[in-house]
């Protein structure tokens, strides 16, 4: 084979391998999701275990407690362990409560936040998940859940991607407020609570496709000059 054709066919080889690879590239990362935080309760207490976040309570001190876990939306291979099991409280005092977790957004976009929940039938029935952009106002997400009376095997999962707001936010946060309890004891079970997102810097296929647009024009451009001497 002629030496010129093989460099030609040596420069084609390779750039339609960096165009494979960058093309690869910006799909696994537009479909990448990042956990931001991560909370197993396995610890028997309040502190995020993977990544950043705070949650609070405004729940009586003596009715917030730790029970059986489930491994439903379990992330890192994390054992069942516990969950967290909030009571209703004396008088059901706890109804209109709340718990709120705290989770910067900087960096990333098209927020998902998902869980595992069950209830007694005396626990809270008529929950609200809810989001703020300033960690101060909250406003409701969807409709009011019940949890079911077992944990089961699927969480349930909050899309909050039309919400532009909690993209690249610092004052990112999410609530459930607690309602509908019948009795001191009932009980509501909350487990392996996850905020995820997509890197926000990562290039729409638009961006990819005119970087690979442009690659081909420099390619043909090179050829041309080639041809040319």
């Amino acid at each position: 084979m002629p030496i010129n054709r093989t460099r030609r066919l040596t420069r084609r080889i390779s750039f339609n391998l960096i165009s494979a690879i960058v093309s690869m590239f910006f799909v696994s990362q537009a479909a990448q999701a990042n956990e931001l935080a991560i909370w197993n309760f396995n610890d028997s207490n309040l502190v995020v275990d993977h990544g950043v976040g705070v949650l609070t309570t405004d729940i009586l001190a003596a009715n917030v407690l730790f029970a059986a876990g489930t491994t439903n939306n379990a992330r890192l291979g994390n054992p069942a362990g516990q969950a967290l099991s909030l009571q209703a409280g004396t008088g059901t005092a706890n109804n209109g409560r709340n718990i709120t977790f705290n989770v910067s957004t900087l960096g990333f976009s098209d927020i998902v936040v998902s869980f595992a929940t069950q209830g007694t039938s005396t626990g809270f029935n008529n929950n609200q998940f809810q989001y703020s952009l300033d960690g101060i106002t909250f406003v409701n997400f969807g409709a009011a859940y019940t949890p079911a009376t077992a944990f089961g095997s699927l969480p349930l999962v909050f899309s909050l991607t039309s919400i532009a707001g909690l993209n690249d936010n610092v004052n990112a946060a999410f609530r459930i407020v607690f309602n509908g309890a019948s009795s001191a004891t009932g009980t509501n079970r909350i487990d392996n609570f996850v905020v995820e997102g997509s890197p926000s810097d990562v290039p729409e296929p638009t961006t990819a496709i005119l970087l690979l647009s442009g690659l081909s024009g420099l390619y043909r451009l090179r050829k041309t000059r080639r041809n040319t001497d």
